[in-house]
């Protein structure tokens, strides 16, 4: 009969050491602030019956002191209160410390969405509220998951104001 060496030391071992690496590796760095993220601009890709596509450019802005690497993006957009459609990249980018960066990712929307929007287009709004939810995932100068919710308007009132 064989007998084989006791480990039972270093098998309890070894997974705390995979729970702490996983751990070190996956926190935002001391100090981190959530960038803001912005949609700077929309436009059809391919419109079917039944699914529209668009590319949306997206601006990352960066207010650390630390270049930020960024592998990929998931995402909501809703306008005007209402979901519009459903959105991802896995475009790499990097947003150098205190600057911005564009990102151009795929949007698909349904055709109630599209159909609901377009009605509320046409009824003469000049505003579009828009709220961009989602994630963000960095892999410099770590690797951490930037959740994030931006919201803002769009006025599409061109006129120059009326003079007094």
């Amino acid at each position: 009969m064989q007998r084989r060496p006791h480990c039972g030391g270093a098998t309890r071992t070894w997974p705390m050491l995979i729970v702490a690496a996983v751990t070190a590796c996956s926190t935002m760095p001391k100090d981190f602030e959530t960038p803001k993220f912005g949609i700077a601009d929309i436009a059809p890709k391919d419109v079917a019956v039944f699914e529209q596509r668009f590319d949306v450019q997206l601006r990352i802005q960066n207010p650390n002191n630390f270049d930020l690497g960024i592998n990929g993006i998931r995402f909501q957009i809703d306008l005007n209160e209402k979901e519009f459609g459903n959105g991802m990249s896995g475009q790499a980018v990097t947003i150098p410390r205190f600057s911005s960066e564009m990102i151009t990712a795929e949007v698909i929307t349904g055709l109630g969405g599209f159909l609901r929007q377009m009605q509320e287009m046409s009824a003469s709004a000049t505003k579009l509220r828009y709220r961009l939810k989602g994630k963000a995932f960095a892999q410099a100068p770590s690797n951490f998951t930037i959740p994030f919710d931006e919201s803002g308007e769009i006025d599409f009132n061109l006129a120059p104001p009326a003079e007094k």
